[in-house]
């Protein structure tokens, strides 16, 4: 690859929160660092949310890389320092975790120049397994987690995967820096609701490992549901109502996951067993943060 000259503005800026996760981000630059572009033509903004823990010796930096810092928690914040600095008109989301293919800022580019009237796009997520076989956890993740797809047919897309133009920025705001989750969906919310379309990018693709465990899953649910709780706090009282009718387990999903032909009946019931734990957990999270006063889940 070679390096396009340094008078050239980037056209794409690549931002990445990250906290704690130095080994997740290193294989993610290191996708990033193969990209089939210049390295000239995209720059990749690294937002450190926990300036305590510094880049570790040794870490391989692309050398269009810049590494900030921002002390205030949570990843929306970090993004939102990433959005300050950076100096492409085309903004690209992602997370540490993730592993972009070699063409994903070139596919984001491309779609973007076939569509100037699109401000966002939501980049294809493909789940991966983390060892040689699917857990039934990953398999939760698979058909009933992360689905970029399904998210941009409703007007949203999850910032592993998020690709904005700036003046939609510019329009619609930054993120919401006091929540801890949940922020991608309460910015393209606003984003729909200004009139902002977005379209799926099947090409431009990062990889993300599923989570392959249910402690991991809990984990998720419990700040995603304290997320959620911060958004509805103007309802007063009625957000203090545990959402008991999540006790009744959804057979409609079951059917579902049965009729799907990838799965075994086996593994629809493992699936339809980890749904339904997370529908207990959520629950659970409304008494602990609401009637307790404990705080939000941070990572």
């Amino acid at each position: 690859m070679t390096q396009a000259s340094d008078r050239n503005p980037p056209e794409a800026s690549v931002i990445i929160p990250t906290y704690q996760s130095w080994d997740q981000l290193q294989l993610c630059l290191d996708g990033l660092a193969a990209q089939t572009l210049d390295f000239g033509r995209f720059e990749i903004l690294v937002v450190n949310n926990d300036p305590s823990d510094p880049v570790p010796e040794g870490f391989r930096l692309p050398p269009n890389t810049r590494i900030l810092s921002e002390a205030k928690p949570g990843s929306y914040a970090a993004r939102n320092r990433g959005i300050e600095e950076a100096s492409a008109s085309l903004l690209f989301f992602t997370d540490s975790d993730c592993r972009p293919d070699p063409q994903y800022v070139a596919a984001g580019l491309r779609i973007a120049a076939e569509h100037p009237e699109i401000g966002r796009f939501g980049g294809n997520v493909v789940l991966i397994p983390n060892g040689q076989e699917w857990t039934t956890a990953e398999l939760y993740d698979v058909h009933l987690g992360l689905e970029q797809q399904k998210w941009v047919e409703r007007g949203r897309a999850v910032t592993a995967n998020l690709i904005v133009r700036r003046d939609v920025i510019e329009r619609v705001g930054c993120f919401n820096d006091t929540v801890l989750s949940g922020g991608d969906m309460e910015w393209n919310d606003r984003a729909k609701a200004a009139g902002e379309p977005i379209l799926f990018a099947a090409e431009a693709i990062v990889r993300h490992p599923a989570r392959g465990s249910l402690r991991e899953h809990i984990t998720k649910a419990r700040r995603i549901e304290g997320a959620r709780l911060r958004r509805n706090a103007r309802r007063g009282f009625v957000n203090y109502i545990p959402p008991v009718h999540k006790l009744i387990p959804s057979f409609k999903t079951l059917r579902n996951l049965l009729s799907t032909p990838e799965l075994t009946t086996g593994q629809a019931f493992g699936v339809w067993g980890v749904h339904y734990a997370l529908r207990v957990v959520k629950i659970t999270e409304t008494i602990r943060l609401l009637w307790i006063g404990r705080p939000d889940q941070r990572k």
